[in-house]
């Protein structure tokens, strides 16, 4: 008699996991949706509207690079951090500003954009000036990394000190905060829609 209940136990404890098994734990099944980049980057309604969303956004991550730049810009020049700390932010800085170019691309590719609305103030006096600030911000990176081409050895030759400094002055001063001035008072009207 013993075994036999042994035995149901065995065979009721068998059949149990198995159900569990073939069956799940009786757990949520959460469809998970996983979309492609391009499905992601997709944004309905108005194409300017959309742009100016993602300016925004795009925008606050840059303001965040450049103030990163511009701390350890100010480190190296009162002498608190070395040139190479300098660069070394500046290789950190590069892979975020590039992903917001990548961004950029894939959100126009994706997203119609009527040549009429290229035409529209808001974007050729606005909107127009985000690609042009990602750029500024990516170009000095570069030349500051890399250095500039030297057209006798077609080669790239690295900047000196002097040239950093001339170069973050037009490109991190002067030309972010002009792109910056139109940039924001754009997208401050495009929010207000």
């Amino acid at each position: 008699m013993q075994t036999l209940k042994k035995k149901i136990l065995l065979l009721l404890a068998l059949v149990i996991s198995f159900s569990l098994v073939a069956f799940g734990c009786g757990g949520s099944k959460t469809k998970v949706e996983v979309k492609t980049p391009e499905q992601a980057a997709k944004m309905e309604g108005d194409p300017v509207q959309n742009l100016a969303i993602k300016e925004k956004e795009w925008l606050s991550r840059l303001d965040a690079v450049h103030s990163e730049i511009s701390k350890s810009y100010t480190a190296w020049q009162q002498g608190k951090a070395t040139k190479e700390d300098f660069l070394n932010q500046l290789k950190k800085s590069k892979d975020t500003v590039r992903g917001l170019i990548k961004e950029y691309d894939l959100h126009m590719d994706v997203n119609l954009f009527p040549e009429s609305a290229k035409n529209e103030a808001i974007y050729k006096d606005g909107l127009a000036y985000g690609k042009k600030i990602r750029k500024t911000v990516n170009d000095f990176i570069f030349m500051a990394t890399e250095g500039i081409l030297d057209a006798q050895t077609n080669k790239f030759k690295p900047l000196t000190d002097d040239q950093i400094k001339d170069v973050y002055q037009r490109y991190m001063v002067e030309k972010y905060n002009e792109y910056k001035a139109k940039l924001q008072p754009a997208l401050d009207k495009a929010n207000k829609k």
